[in-house]
């Protein structure tokens, strides 16, 4: 149930309206219609969607003193991605039924959705004052309290969480979030303790990543690299029953679709597969389910299977660079470097702005030894593409590993330019400008670097160069 970083390309669509978009939408609606429904959503493209929505607003104004059609409405537009209208709409809801805990939840949620977290936390607080025996509302409430800097508050919400808990993973989140809390309130040594005990118990990709950061902070630095070679993960999830009730209200092929990715991005991989693969009957050509669906399967351990979707999605699509980013990473997984170098080359033809296909292609290169061809890849999308960080950081390390220090210092110079916390490229161009005798300005560099939180290790090994070279070794 965690939130992984999808390796492969997932292209997704817009969301259907912005807030601003539904901002808007919701006065004009206020204004025809003061005591009827929250009307978003006229304009879906999706017939099944929108008789959907239709019916729900009319079951409003059948009967306009039902807090459940509104707090329905507001399931509805949640479940569908019109996270505004939701809000509006359990508003209304709670004004009718002020006893009823769900509808200030789930307009704190609908909040959080349009980041409004600072409102989503006072309804959070509306809904615990009338039902405190929910778990996944006190976490909430210390996650979103962590947000805007209250780890007091934070460190309250979960020790209340931990004390409902019910389930091993509600408990387990609430200790990841103690143990966050002590992170941002500078007890690395206390939030170590706590993740190393949970380890034993609930082995979590994310439990690692902290421990890895509550080890970089206490300066254990081999703890941290052993930790560093685990599997990363973003944001963990916990059941909770009141939010998962509003999956029912999902409609629409585009909607289902929303929910697969949801599902793809937290690592729940066999829901999302089912869902996709239910798709694919009604839909057998869409490119976006084709793509997801490839990525579900090779996530699974399925390559085959994922194999043969993307050579089918070409067949139909030859011309979506995503299909052709991620059969290239099937390609090189089978020993043909060339094919996947062809497919590459294709997806950055068709959308030469792919960060992510042309990093692949450099380091593909860079693996193949290829380095004066890697060098002109990044080069070429340093020159054409959007300026980024991490293509920049690409280019200086290609450049210094071919020993042109002066294109390796301008290209590590650009990228902390764009992002000055970049440490490793503070390290680079200490080690760029060594290698080109500046050893004042290297020497400055990586004091620089150590000052700004560079791994000291890194630090000590680029001083250890530049004394050898300046001292003529």
């Amino acid at each position: 149930m965690m939130m992984l970083p999808v390796v492969l390309v997932a292209c997704s669509k817009a969301p259907l309206e912005t807030p601003s978009e539904q901002d808007a939408q919701l006065e004009a609606s206020s204004a025809r219609e003061l005591n009827g429904p929250i009307v978003a959503g006229l304009d879906v493209q999706e017939p099944e969607l929108l008789a959907y929505l239709q019916s729900m607003q009319q079951a409003v104004r059948d009967d306009l003193g039902s807090a459940q059609a509104r707090g329905q409405l507001g399931m509805a537009y949640a479940a569908n991605d019109f996270h505004a209208a939701a809000a509006a709409s359990f508003g209304q809801a709670f004004l009718r039924e002020p006893q009823d805990m769900r509808w200030p939840y789930y307009q704190a949620i609908a909040l959080s959705e349009i980041s409004d977290t600072q409102g989503a936390l006072e309804r959070l607080e509306a809904a615990i004052a009338i039902d405190a025996g929910y778990a996944p509302a006190w976490l909430l409430r210390g996650s979103w309290s962590l947000e805007l800097d209250r780890p007091e508050i934070a460190e309250d919400s979960y020790r209340q969480a931990k004390e409902l808990a019910g389930d091993l993973v509600t408990e387990s989140a609430a200790t990841v979030g103690m143990a966050r809390t002590l992170l941002r309130q500078g007890h690395g040594d206390q939030a170590a303790q706590l993740l190393e005990n949970l380890g034993e118990e609930f082995n979590h990709p994310f439990v690692a990543q902290l421990l890895g950061d509550a080890y970089r902070r206490l300066g254990r630095l081999d703890d941290m690299r052993r930790i560093a070679q685990l599997d990363r993960a973003g944001q963990l999830n916990w059941p909770d029953e009141l939010r998962s009730a509003q999956m029912s209200f999902v409609r629409g092929f585009s909607g289902r679709m929303f929910i697969a990715k949801q599902l793809l991005g937290e690592n729940r991989l066999k829901d999302a597969t089912a869902i996709l693969e239910t798709l694919r009957r009604t839909h057998p050509r869409d490119r976006d389910l084709l793509n997801n669906l490839s990525i579900a399967y090779r996530r699974m351990g399925r390559p085959d299977d994922s194999f043969e979707v993307l050579q089918y999605g070409l067949a139909v699509h030859p011309s979506f660079h995503a299909l052709h980013f991620n059969i290239a990473v099937h390609y090189e997984d089978r020993g043909d470097q060339q094919r996947a170098l062809e497919h590459l080359n294709r997806a950055i033809e068709l959308d030469p702005g792919a960060v992510e296909a042309h990093q692949a292609k450099v380091n593909l290169l860079m693996r193949m030894q290829n380095l004066e061809e890697a060098l002109a890849a990044v080069e070429e999308f340093v020159r054409f593409g959007q300026a980024d960080p991490t293509v920049l950081f690409s280019a200086g390390m290609v450049a210094g590993a071919l020993e042109k220090w002066p294109l390796a210092i301008e290209r590590f110079q650009q990228a902390l330019l764009l992002d000055p916390k970049h440490h490793r490229a503070q390290i680079f161009l200490g080690r760029s400008l060594t290698g080109a005798a500046r050893y004042d300005e290297a020497r400055t560099v990586l004091d620089r670097a150590e000052e700004s939180g560079a791994n000291p290790s890194d630090v000590q090994a680029a001083r250890r160069h530049l004394e050898i070279l300046e001292r003529g070794g």
